[in-house]
């Protein structure tokens, strides 16, 4: 009878572990066409950097080394996810049930701020997930690291063929892209790459109808994934590579058309509408850690009142206005330049907002700026509360992600100053150094500085002002 029972509980516990590293099984609510979305683009992104390369203008052995670079940079992603999930992903996870039991995420969770495009691929690729057990409790996280990881090899792809083999390499092998796309797996990089590819389309200026419709219906499936170029079309209307109004007007209405349609599911439910206009349109992060915040009136950081929100909100939208208006009239790459503004003058900030900041510097490699802004975006990756490593130095955290402002705002300045790569690739590596050195260290001095400062100014230290930080 004890062998029994001793086998009848060891059963029990065999089982309550297979449902504890397995995902639960879901009512599987049109989950043939999520999963059907999820491989197409699969091989849509292996497929066409595959492409790219092999048509690409370079030698066997640099074309071996972008795949070697591609594979280990998706091993080490993967392995990171098999490591560590944190609240996004379980945020993943709610959302992927809703949408396999063919219920509204906008409706039924406020843990979805996006356009519904990124829900779809998160059911199928629960889907998936469910064919790979032997992956054990953490096997949904690296599902969506491996498609993430292979979104990076398409961007990277991308800027091999169409900028400089060295801007590839450089984004593959950027330890803030392994971190960012392996522990936290936000889908940034999904929709830069749409986005990459409508810029892509009408770069060079003087562009066709098609190309312009094209573009813009790219942009328009960038908006949908995720809302980071919402005020890339208003930089085209300054941007003389449009070149009439009547291109741009359309660019505008066809991108703006096609994310706006993209909620038209819901429109006639309530619960919905209010979940949209809630959770998606004024939804405002909670981590106010940026340099506009850090100028503003209130002692800390983590109280932010409703006006003070507003207040923010239009500066840095005016600030943005600005900074479209100034380099649309420069040389730069317009798209790098939009990316750089969005993150030195953002009035909330989080990890994964690095993403913007090392596409830009992958386009702007070799600049001197871009190595101050590595080195504090590692800091900050290595000492934030909600990652992975999870030690405990906020008041570092704090000066870093403003230092990855700083180092992000002197490269858009630089760019504005001197536009051509040429001109970089003259300047000696020991120059390069000490220039990053010395504005890292620069910037770090002052702001710590400022921060003694704003504290003592409210009757405070900097112990106090500086709570445990919740990366929601």
């Amino acid at each position: 009878m004890t062998s029994a029972s001793n086998q009848a509980d060891a059963a029990t516990v065999c089982k309550r572990r297979a449902r504890h590293f397995l995902p639960r099984p879901r009512v599987n609510y049109n989950a043939g066409v999520y999963l059907t979305l999820v491989l197409c683009c699969l091989v849509l992104n292996a497929g066409g950097a595959a492409y790219l390369i092999a048509q690409a203008n370079l030698e066997r052995r640099r074309k071996a080394l972008f795949a070697l670079a591609a594979l280990v940079s998706i091993a080490l992603k993967m392995i990171l996810a098999s490591r560590w999930s944190d609240y996004d992903v379980g945020s993943y996870e709610v959302v992927s049930s809703l949408i396999l039991h063919g219920k509204s995420v906008y409706a039924n969770t406020e843990r979805y701020n996006y356009a519904p495009l990124w829900s779809y691929f998160l059911a199928g690729l629960r889907q998936i997930c469910f064919w790979l057990p032997p992956l054990g409790r953490h096997a949904y996280h690296i599902t969506i690291a491996g498609f993430l990881a292979l979104v990076d090899v398409a961007l990277a792809a991308l800027l091999v063929v169409r900028y400089q083999y060295d801007a590839g390499i450089f984004f593959l092998c950027c330890p803030v892209t392994i971190i960012l796309t392996g522990s936290y797996s936000q889908f940034d990089n999904f929709g830069l790459l749409a986005g990459l590819a409508a810029w892509l389309l009408i770069r060079k200026g003087n562009a066709t109808w098609s190309r312009v419709l094209y573009s813009a219906g790219l942009l328009g499936l960038s908006l949908a994934i995720k809302h980071i170029f919402f005020l890339f079309p208003i930089w085209l209307i300054f941007w003389s590579g449009l070149e009439n109004w009547r291109k741009k007007l359309t660019y505008g209405a066809v991108a703006y058309g096609l994310f706006g349609m993209s909620f038209l599911p819901w429109a006639a439910d309530a619960p919905s509408r209010a979940g949209i206009i809630q959770h998606v349109f004024l939804y405002r992060s909670k981590l106010y850690l940026s340099l506009l915040h850090f100028v503003a009136a209130s002692p800390h950081f983590w109280i932010v009142s409703g006006r003070e929100t507003s207040s923010l909100t239009l500066i840095w939208m005016g600030v943005l206005m600005i900074a479209g208006i100034v380099a649309a009239r420069g040389k730069s790459d317009l798209f790098a330049m939009y990316l750089l503004a969005m993150m030195a003058v953002s009035p909330a900030m989080n990890d994964y907002y690095l993403a913007l900041s090392v596409l830009a510097c992958a386009i702007f490699y070799p600049r001197w700026p871009i190595w101050s802004f590595l080195a504090s975006a590692m800091v900050a990756l290595f000492s934030s509360a909600g990652g992975i490593f999870v030690p405990p130095f906020n008041l570092i955290y704090y000066l870093s992600i403003l230092s990855c402002q700083v180092a992000t705002g002197a490269l858009f300045l630089v760019q504005l100053r001197q536009p051509r790569a040429a001109e970089a690739d003259r300047i000696p590596a020991a120059e390069i150094a000490s220039k990053a050195l010395a504005l890292t260290v620069c910037s770090y001095a002052l702001l710590f500085f400022l921060l003694v400062i704003k504290a003592w100014s409210f009757g405070q230290t900097t112990s106090s002002w500086i709570l445990p930080l919740d990366n929601g």
